[in-house]
């Protein structure tokens, strides 16, 4: 989805003058100017734009702006290739990233864009270039995508290879996505054969061949799990650091790679909506969650509560808010502080919503998990799911609870029960609407609190808030169990695996009357994929918004439909993902989130399970097991793109929206990305909203000129720092990062605003207009008036004076003796001072002692394999060593490991696959003298054994005898494992002469737990 400018942009093309100048509307004629991107007040509308007005422009830095940009800024052209007008969006070798927000500084792309120093993938924010697009679809560009990749390890030849990307509207990194790509053409240089050109492609852009003739954006164990455009397997590469061809295997190499694009646009094309005299209103961002995960102050154990381990038993699968306290209920052992303080409290637990900190006085007990909570209008908390005991008395899957104690409230006197033979009753979905309490999932009857009769009503049943009684009126019979319910006054939907309701056909979707619980609409909808069982095609769960009504569930689809006729009004698929399990509504922000276990990719538009990339698709992004969609327009919001994973691979099952806009998401989750970095969130994560305050406005904006300058001044809104934006006319012409003044060139009549950014993009209102004035006018000068000329009068003659004789003195004149100079060649001779005190001699000096040498820093390269052929094997840390007993062994930068975002080699692993310990090999040359010793720094994640020319100097959190399918002891967070730094000295007697080898092997508590390693070593002195 694209962002909308802050300048709307023209519903009609302004005349276009040619491409050699651009007129600002309303400005006079003497305000045309060359859009060369030279400067920001010179900005072009595109690197075509530079490359039309300038024919000679020659590839580098240029100013961009269009309208949908909210200021000019900074990219790399190529005006060389193909005719020029490209500009870059990303460039790397290996480590390129599929996130919206792309990867690094954007400025290194402009001021580092080739050489080895460019080897560190950087790419444009997928907002940022659809702003270059401004509005145009990617698959509209005329000359598609090109890709620039060197073909040699020296980076003296290029390939280009360009491709059409289709039934693509928005701009996306998801370039390792199933889609289709037309009119790929590779051209290539001579040293690899000649040029082709290929049609239709489904898949990684393009593989003709297991040669150069492949471009595979792609991340496999033999990459070491790194994203990169790969080539086939016959070509070779290394992993030297100067090489643009790297791979740890010899093959496949991933080739330095730069991305461009050709947008065609010019400023009178573009077109900027002129800006009122008052000035432009605030813009703030759309309300949404950060993308970072809150501090975690507490967490479910990792154990259930059950004992079982199933998709339908995951840690957190309910959460609701009564009060000040939300309320997580699943099936859960116990609750972990951030601390390490463990409380016994199980299935359900109370957290205070400003706090998150634990509600202690919260203590019921369960003998099951949790599926459904709800806050009742009374201030009671509801609580469904698949227990029979609570607080040591029967309950029947149903239960109200006293939010502060935990204590059962029997005041209500509802009940459920399943006649059906040796089932058992569990309620999966509660909702409050217009004074009913509705409830779904698998039970045959139900009991108000006025009576003691039960009442069929089978899988959804209500009940009326006022009088405590089942509502007879309202008992649908449902012939499959129901796991989601949406009241409105307009109907009920419901979700779940039935396929009748009061025996009429509605598969896993229904419709309801509110009032006589029978269908009101028939709805029939489109399955994903072919439903060839009973319970193929259930849906999870349904959610009324506005005048639509959502639907998610199998196979990995999320439907929006209108409930005027329950038509569909548009859908998402993921792939290669899962089924979307919970929706989640926040009205304040028009936002529905929609959880699943998906760990890839939402194909936006899709419908179809095993093509969704064919079925009008307009846009694919990543997500990570929760993902926003507008609630009205159906159009997922890239912004939100968090980080979560789970060790079993189960999902999110639940997601709610607290009382200050914390976005909580709970289930199979045990890892997540915090602003820190990767922490430990079991059971559930937290998701602040981000800061959508517009920035203070500044005032008093004043201009003056002298003719030649405009000299703006304004005086600030705010006591801290920020930026201001300058407008001239219609557009931004420049940032001012410092101060509250500006200068420009004199433009007659230029109409001036200023307002101020945040570091997040939100800006304040701008000032009203303030217009340079006239240049000010010399006054003219009279000429001097020349006072009439007489003939001249002649002065009279002054007498002449005879000079007079000094007196004569009589005495004689004294003589003064001549001055013997030195010859001018002669130099002077040195002044001799014999100082009568001579200095003491000076004692000799011992020489320094040699200073401290380090020997390995974090960033370093270390040898690491992820398996060994042998589990039991010992010689993998030799100091000879033939790195033959290792399943693969790679090499890459410390800090490396997995679950942890930050770190230099951050490796990616399905949970299926990941492994459970790392074990890694550093070579050095040491020549210890006497006295020096060894030290290496370094920390346990989570357990780890550290040797020294095959000795064991050190071992952490793990078991002596473990082999390399050995688990670590107990679980250490990052976090906590970097405050804890461990030392180890290691005397020179210990060390050789020569060759040294630094072994080490660490393995997580977990599958899914993070596993990281870094190391320095100094050889010191004593």
């Amino acid at each position: 989805m694209k962002k909308p400018s802050f300048i709307s942009k023209l519903a009609v093309g302004a005349t276009a003058l040619g491409v050699a100048v651009a007129m600002l509307p309303g400005a006079s004629a003497n305000t045309t100017y060359v859009p060369n991107g030279l400067s920001s007040e010179t900005a072009a509308a595109s690197c075509w734009e530079v490359k039309q007005n300038d024919p000679e422009s020659t590839s580098g830095t240029y100013w961009l702006y269009t309208p949908s940009m909210d200021a000019p800024a900074q990219f790399y052209c190529d005006q060389e290739t193909d005719g020029g007008g490209w500009v870059m969006l990303g460039r790397g070798r290996e480590g390129w990233t599929e996130e919206y927000q792309g990867r690094g500084k954007a400025e290194d792309i402009f001021t580092k864009p080739t050489g080895s120093e460019a080897f560190d993938p950087v790419q444009l924010s997928s907002e940022t270039v659809d702003e270059l697009l401004d509005g145009d679809r990617v698959d509209s560009l005329e000359d598609g995508v090109r890709f620039r990749r060197a073909v040699n390890a020296e980076g003296t030849d290029w390939q280009n290879v360009y491709a059409q990307r289709i039934n693509t509207e928005s701009w996306s990194w998801t370039l390792q996505a199933n889609t289709n790509w037309g009119g790929v053409r590779f051209e290539n240089p001579s040293s690899i054969g000649g040029s082709r050109t290929y049609g239709l492609t489904t898949g990684g852009i393009a593989s003709w061949n297991q040669s150069y003739n492949t471009l595979r954006f792609t991340s496999a164990a033999v990459h070491g799990w790194k994203n990169g455009f790969a080539y086939g397997s016959y070509v070779r590469g290394n992993t030297d650091a100067s090489s643009y061809l790297w791979t740890p295997t010899g093959t496949a190499p991933m080739g330095f790679t730069q991305v461009f694009i050709r947008p065609k646009i010019n400023q009178n094309d573009a077109g900027f909506a002129q800006i009122p005299d008052s000035g432009l209103a605030a813009e703030d961002n759309r309300q949404l969650p950060n993308s970072f995960t809150a501090s975690m102050r507490w967490r479910t154990s990792m154990e259930s509560g059950t004992g079982v381990v199933s998709e339908l038993n995951t840690r957190v699968q309910a959460i609701a808010q009564v009060g000040n306290t939300v309320f997580t209920g699943g099936d859960f052992k116990n609750v972990v502080s951030a601390s390490g303080e463990t409380v016994e409290q199980g299935y359900l637990a109370g957290y205070d919503v400003n706090s998150a900190e634990l509600v202690r006085s919260f203590t019921p007990t369960f003998n099951g998990q949790i599926k459904a909570l709800e806050s009742l209008p009374n201030g009671l908390l509801a609580v469904g799911g698949e227990f029979t005991e609570v607080n040591g008395q029967p309950a029947n899957g149903f239960v109200i609870l006293n939010p502060v104690t935990g204590e059962t409230d029997t005041s209500l006197g509802w009940d459920i029960v399943n006649r059906v033979s040796g089932a058992v009753p569990v309620v999966k979905t509660i909702q409050v609407q217009g004074g009913y309490v509705y409830i779904g999932g698998s039970f045959t009857h139900v009991k108000g609190g006025t009576g003691d009769f039960y009442t069929y009503s089978r899988n959804a049943a209500r009940f009326n808030v006022s009088t405590k009684g089942v509502d007879v009126t309202w008992r649908p019979v449902l012939n499959g169990t129901v796991n989601g319910v949406s009241a409105s006054e307009d109907g009920v939907a419901l979700a779940g695996y039935f396929t009748k309701v009061n025996d009429v056909n509605t598969v896993k979707l229904a419709y309801l009357s509110p009032t006589a619980g029978t269908i009101s609409k028939p709805w029939v909808w489109k399955p994903s994929y072919p439903i060839n069982t009973t319970n193929g095609g259930f849906q999870f769960d349904v959610q009324q918004a506005h005048s639509e009504v959502w639907a998610g569930g199998s196979e990995h689809l999320i439907a929006q439909y209108s409930l005027s006729d329950l038509s569909r009004m548009s859908s998402s698929i993921t792939r290669s993902g899962g089924d979307f399990q919970d929706l989640q509504l926040d009205t304040n922000t028009d936002v529905m989130y929609g959880a699943c276990h998906c760990g890839n990719w939402v194909y936006e538009g899709g419908d179809l399970y095993q093509t969704p990339w064919n079925t009008a698709v307009s846009d694919i992004h990543r997500i990570r097991l929760v993902g926003a969609f507008d609630a009205q327009t159906g159009e997922v919001l890239p912004e939100f793109s968090p980080e979560i994973s789970g060790d079993k691979g189960y999902g999110v099952w639940e997601s709610f929206v607290d009382s200050n806009g914390v976005l909580w998401a709970g289930g199979d989750i045990t890892r997540s990305r915090g602003s820190g970095g990767g922490q430990s969130t079991v059971g559930f994560v937290r998701f602040t909203p981000r800061d959508v305050a517009p920035a203070a406005a500044p005032s008093n904006l004043q201009v003056t000129t002298d003719g030649t300058t405009d000299e703006l001044t304004w005086t600030s809104g705010t006591r801290s720092r920020t930026d201001y934006q300058v407008l001239r006319d219609n557009r931004v012409i420049a940032t001012v990062k410092s101060g509250t003044s500006y200068s420009v060139a004199h433009t007659d009549g230029a109409r001036y605003f200023v307002r101020s950014v945040d570091n997040v993009g939100n800006y304040s209102k701008t000032t009203p207009v303030a217009t340079a004035p006239a240049p000010p006018v010399e006054e003219p000068v009279d000429p001097p008036v020349e006072e009439p000329v007489g003939p001249p009068v002649e002065e009279p003659a002054r007498p002449v004076e005879e000079p007079v004789d000094p007196p004569v003195d009589n005495e004689e004149t004294p003589v003064i003796p001549p001055v013997d100079e030195p010859a001018p060649n002669d130099p002077a001779p040195p002044v001799v001072d014999e100082n009568p005190h001579p200095a003491d001699p000076v004692e000799p000096v011992e020489p320094e002692a040699p200073a401290d040498q380090k020997l390995v820093v974090s960033g370093d390269r270390w040898d690491v394999t992820f398996g060994l052929t042998n589990i039991y094997d010992r010689t993998w840390r030799d100091t000879n060593y033939a790195y033959n007993t290792g399943r693969q062994w790679y090499t890459g930068p410390s800090s490396i490991g997995w679950g942890e975002p930050s770190l230099a080699s951050n490796l990616s692993f399905g949970w299926w696959n990941q492994p459970n310990a790392m074990f890694l090999r550093k070579e050095l040359t040491v020549n210890p003298a006497a006295g020096q010793s060894l030290v290496l720094t370094t920390y346990a994640d989570d357990g780890m054994a550290i040797y020294v020319n095959g000795k064991e100097v050190h071992r952490e959190n793990l078991a002596t005898n473990a082999t390399a399918s050995s688990m670590a002891l107990a679980r250490v967070a990052y976090s906590d494992a970097k405050l804890r730094p461990i030392t180890i000295t290691i005397p020179a007697s210990e060390l050789n002469q020569g060759k040294n080898v630094i072994a080490a092997q660490v393995h997580a508590y977990r599958r899914g737990e993070s596993a990281t390693f870094d190391m320095e070593a100094t050889l010191k002195n004593k």
